[in-house]
């Protein structure tokens, strides 16, 4: 059995594919979103969700332009005033200020964003939302697109197919879009703390032999200071980290407090259980193909460290949907220079944040053969040179790669 054919067609229903299927349909496309992930109605009261994401300034651009964002519960979106890291004895402290903005970025829940993304689909009437999975793709002879056949028997046919599939994306296999990987060999521990202290918005992170650890601030929570955390750790570090009891996990955490410089925040009291997640470099080698992109997961994974894979993903929405809504007039939405100019928009940021990510998590690996005096005297340098600094920030927000 086969459906009407939309404009184009988005598998993978996670926030990087809901985001831009709103961001298409704002532009005027109908589409149809495959695979919708459900997520919780509603948040928890009384505690935060494990998986929490830094959004940049291009990313709080777009879902105010989606308008998500205002849907999102503000008392429990924290924005980041600062962050200090520190490494060898040296510290690299970003402020708000070098960015020439009010805040360096949000933490906000995974769920928290795609709640208010399912509410604004919900009023879309060019979105189609179907939650059958994909299960064989085909691309059709002579520009006619792609058909996906479902998991329920059915046949969808679209001029244009969107992988936003994640990691495993079938789209990037039906393509044959080979994929670099790099494993790290680590995972990122997660894990929610009520601390002592204020942090006053700031974020900590050091590298330390255990890996890079981070704590994130979140807002308060029934009157309490909180923060989040996320260890890139050795893959047996990881495991036993994941096999400690909360309370002893905050005290393996609280023993880290005086590297990250934020000792006021002990001594820390769990917040529920740790999680984790592998962690690789993922590239694409190419973002596009006959009547195909990809975009976020499916096309790129990065080193959590810089805290930016949601936000290339959210960036590469905001690109492809400026790209296709400047096409001239006639111009088909599979056409192959429409799709190389969105590949080519894209290719610097990725390439840039994946590069330097892998760089800073293998000059800080154990095994690192740069010594630590080396490493602490480029970290003070960068620290002492605004105008380094200035620039940083500015890219870290993401706004000088958008269309």
């Amino acid at each position: 059995m086969s459906t009407p054919s939309p404009d184009l067609l988005i598998c993978g229903g996670g926030i990087a594919g809901k985001a831009c299927a709103l961001a298409l349909a704002q532009t005027g496309l109908n589409l149809t979103l495959l695979g919708a992930r459900p997520v919780a109605q509603a948040l928890p009261p009384e505690h935060y969700t494990q998986r929490l994401y830094a959004l940049n300034a291009a990313s709080r651009q777009l879902l105010d332009q989606l308008r998500v964002w205002p849907h999102m519960p503000p008392e429990r979106i924290q924005p980041v005033q600062a962050m200090h890291i520190r490494a060898d004895g040296a510290q690299l402290a970003f402020q708000a200020q070098d960015a020439r903005a009010d805040t360096l970025a949000w933490i906000v829940e995974s769920d928290a964003i795609e709640i208010a993304l399912d509410l604004a689909l919900r009023f879309e009437r060019r979105v189609q939302i179907d939650p059958a999975q994909a299960a064989r793709l085909q691309h059709l002879p002579g520009g006619a697109g792609w058909q996906v056949q479902t998991d329920d028997g059915r046949a969808l046919q679209a001029a244009l197919l969107i992988g936003a599939d994640g990691e495993h994306s079938l789209v990037r296999k039906a393509s044959g879009i080979p994929m670099d990987v790099h494993d790290y060999m680590q995972r990122g521990v997660v894990a929610n703390f009520v601390c002592a202290g204020p942090h006053e918005g700031i974020a900590f992170q050091t590298f330390a032999d255990g890996g890079v650890i981070a704590l994130l601030p979140l807002a308060p929570m029934q009157g309490q200071n909180m923060v989040s955390l996320v260890w890139s750790a050795p893959e047996l570090l990881a495991q036993e980290l994941l096999a400690l009891p909360p309370d002893a996990l905050a005290q393996r955490v609280d023993a880290h407090l005086p590297a990250l410089h934020a000792q006021h925040l002990g001594p820390l009291q769990a917040a529920g259980n740790a999680a984790a997640w592998r962690l690789q470099r993922q590239l694409a080698r190419r973002t596009v193909a006959p009547d195909l992109v990809l975009l976020g997961d499916a096309a790129h994974r990065v080193h959590p460290l810089a805290g930016q894979g949601l936000n290339l993903g959210l960036q590469d929405v905001q690109v492809l949907a400026h790209t296709l809504q400047q096409r001239p007039t006639g111009q088909a939405i599979n056409d192959a220079r429409l799709l190389r100019r969105y590949s080519r928009a894209r290719a610097e940021q990725v390439l840039a944040l994946a590069t330097a990510t892998d760089s800073l998590a293998r000059l800080y690996a154990a095994h690192s053969r740069v010594p630590a005096p080396l490493r602490a005297l480029g970290l003070n340098a960068a620290n002492a040179f605004p105008p380094l600094k200035q620039l940083l920030t500015r890219y870290a927000s993401g706004l000088p790669y958008l269309a």
